[in-house]
């Protein structure tokens, strides 16, 4: 059956704990069943200008709201066991652990996924794949940047998709697009992603440890493959074996790094402790400015805000990341461009792995 809890947040400023509403939509057997909405107090009662003047909610609306450690008693038992869905899945889930985190609250692991990688593969031609541009093409209309009118509009982009498909159920959805499901565990956050032709997939291990598997187009695995190994990552991951130099640090990687694939170099940096984010949003502290990788000309999407990375009217990618974090640091948000020589200044020992000391 098609059964889950779509899910999104809003929040009032830059940290992962000022969850400011929360709106969640339960869906079973591909069909709608309940939905709630709630307005939170955060800890914390700033609200940033950037923040208001995307979703409209001020410190007036919430004074009176519970904290997130009330709304979380009546949400966590209609939640616990279930699939939670969401667009960009991996912000409303490093919220959900910023704001369990804050109250000191343990949570049980919780299995996410995320209907904008749906949509990438259930309509892969479709122009942007955000929630504004494909709920457009599908037809579906709603209020964005309203928590549960974005939950419902997330649950129906995974029903439409369901239904185009044939998908009995979301693990049959799951499969026939090559999808894994990401987690949230009561200390990290591990994003979906997808399963590629011919790439790579990594099963993460302890720090340094990786299997390789190669995948055929239908997603299956087939057999396991040698991979050439990169010395230098090798080095610096055993250098830090120990150690998570980036440990909590939120960043977006545009392109990827130490010519690596894209998602090898993601894994990297997880494996150092960074939270690496799908898409530049109000958490985001260091934007990397890698290259295109020799053996991989993929481009990168800033999904969140629905700003195509990709290059048109002769902007590339990174020209306009280098705008956007401009514009988001005159907003007084506290984020900052790094070049590849400037992240590997933030890991001990890797300049040195790098210029072969």
């Amino acid at each position: 059956m098609g059964r889950f809890v779509a899910i999104d947040f809003e929040t009032a400023n830059s940290r992962s704990n000022s969850a400011c509403q929360i709106g969640a939509v339960w869906v079973e057997d591909w069909k709608i069943v309940h939905e709630q909405v709630w307005l939170i107090r955060p800890p914390r009662m700033y609200f940033s200008p950037l923040c208001v003047s995307v979703h409209g909610i001020t410190p007036r609306d919430c004074m009176e709201s519970p904290g997130w450690d009330r709304v979380w008693a009546e949400l966590q038992p209609m939640v616990e066991g279930q699939l939670i869905v969401g667009h960009n899945v991996g912000f409303d889930a490093n919220v959900l652990l910023g704001c369990n985190q804050h109250y000191d609250i343990a949570i049980s692991e919780l299995e996410i996924q995320c209907t904008r990688l749906i949509a990438k593969r259930a309509w892969p031609s479709n122009d942007g794949h955000g929630l504004a541009k494909i709920t457009q093409h599908l037809g579906i209309l709603f209020k964005h940047h309203d928590a549960l009118e974005d939950a419902r509009a997330c649950a129906l982009v995974a029903i439409q998709a369901a239904e185009k498909l044939n998908a009995r159920s979301m693990e049959e959805l799951e499969e026939s697009l090559g999808l894994v499901r990401g987690k949230v565990r009561s200390d990290i956050v591990r994003n979906p992603r997808t399963i590629r032709q011919r790439r790579t997939d990594r099963i993460d291990e302890p720090m340094g440890r990786i299997e390789p598997k190669q995948f055929r187009t239908d997603g299956i695995p087939t057999r396991a493959a040698a991979k050439r190994p990169n010395l230098v990552v090798d080095s610096i991951l055993q250098s830090c074996r120990n150690e998570k130099p980036l440990a909590n640090k939120k960043m977006v990687l545009v392109n990827t790094i130490l010519n690596l694939e894209r998602q090898d170099a993601i894994d990297f940096l997880t494996t150092l402790g960074a939270v690496v984010q799908t898409s530049v949003n109000m958490q985001t502290q260091f934007v990397v400015l890698g290259a295109l990788a020799q053996t991989s000309q993929q481009r990168f999407l800033f999904q969140d805000l629905e700003l195509s990375l990709e290059e048109e009217d002769g902007e590339s990618p990174s020209e306009r990341a280098v705008a956007e974090v401009a514009k988001r640091k005159e907003l007084g948000q506290p984020i900052y461009l790094l070049s590849p020589r400037q992240l590997m200044a933030m890991i001990p020992a890797a300049a040195a792995i790098v210029r072969g000391e």
